[in-house]
């Protein structure tokens, strides 16, 4: 399987969006739906279930917050925490807030941290929506505990395209780093994520469909083998 550094991940990214067409918000409704999909399937539902969507200020933050629309629409009972000042938010993510919102659906801020203990102990899983593959630093303030708190919890965690975290490109954790028992990679898998040492953080390891066609990976010179034949979802 094929797997990509960060720079080379942009770089497919880019040519999706400028030479296909393909816009950021389609990419990012496809990995959430894939998302609420791979979540619903593994907890076998989630009809009155509790569920809860970490997020951060960017496009990760943005596709975990189409995973909460999603599942609300299907029934559960979505609490969303974000990490930053809803000031920081970046346009999509402010935008998918705004929608959850209008929905009443639960939105905690760094200001409601008194609730967020109760919240964690409450959900039946976290699906972790943090840092994506474009920052590489280690977390710190809300992030740090936030991955922390997620950990402690006991409770099941499904990353989305890879742990918060983790360097994308050796697949060690930089500082705080969620420890999931599903990641769901989106695209195509960054080069960490197969790394043996990131076993302990990813745990099973999946990837998704974001509709990039595989003439973008040509054109990058990149040899590619379309893994989405049967399934929008499939086993690394």
């Amino acid at each position: 399987m094929m797997s990509l550094t960060t720079d080379e991940m942009r770089a497919v990214d880019e040519k999706a969006e400028k030479h296909f067409g393909i816009e950021l918000p389609q990419m990012l409704e496809n990995a959430g739906r894939n998302a609420a999909f791979f979540a619903r399937e593994s907890i076998g539902g989630v009809k009155k279930k509790n569920i809860l969507v970490l997020c951060g200020k960017g496009n990760k933050a943005a596709s975990g917050l189409v995973a909460a629309r999603f599942l609300h629409n299907w029934g559960a009972k979505v609490t969303v925490i974000a990490a930053d000042h809803p000031d920081n938010l970046k346009k999509w993510t402010k935008w998918h807030i705004g929608t959850l919102k209008s929905m009443y659906v639960d939105v905690l801020y760094p200001t409601n941290q008194f609730a967020f203990a109760d919240t964690f102990k409450k959900c039946d899983v976290i699906i972790d929506a943090l840092v994506g593959y474009g920052i590489n630093r280690p977390p710190t303030g809300f992030y740090e505990s936030l991955i922390i708190m997620a950990n402690e919890s006991g409770k099941k965690v499904l990353s989305i395209d890879m742990p918060s975290g983790m360097n994308p490109d050796t697949g060690e954790p930089n500082g705080a780093c969620i420890k999931a028992k599903w990641t769901m990679s989106i695209a195509a898998p960054k080069r960490g994520l197969m790394e043996k040492k990131a076993k302990e953080y990813t745990g099973a390891l999946y990837l998704c469909d974001i509709g990039i066609p595989p003439e973008v990976y040509e054109l990058l010179g990149m040899k590619y083998e379309n893994p989405f034949d049967r399934n929008e979802i499939v086993k690394l």
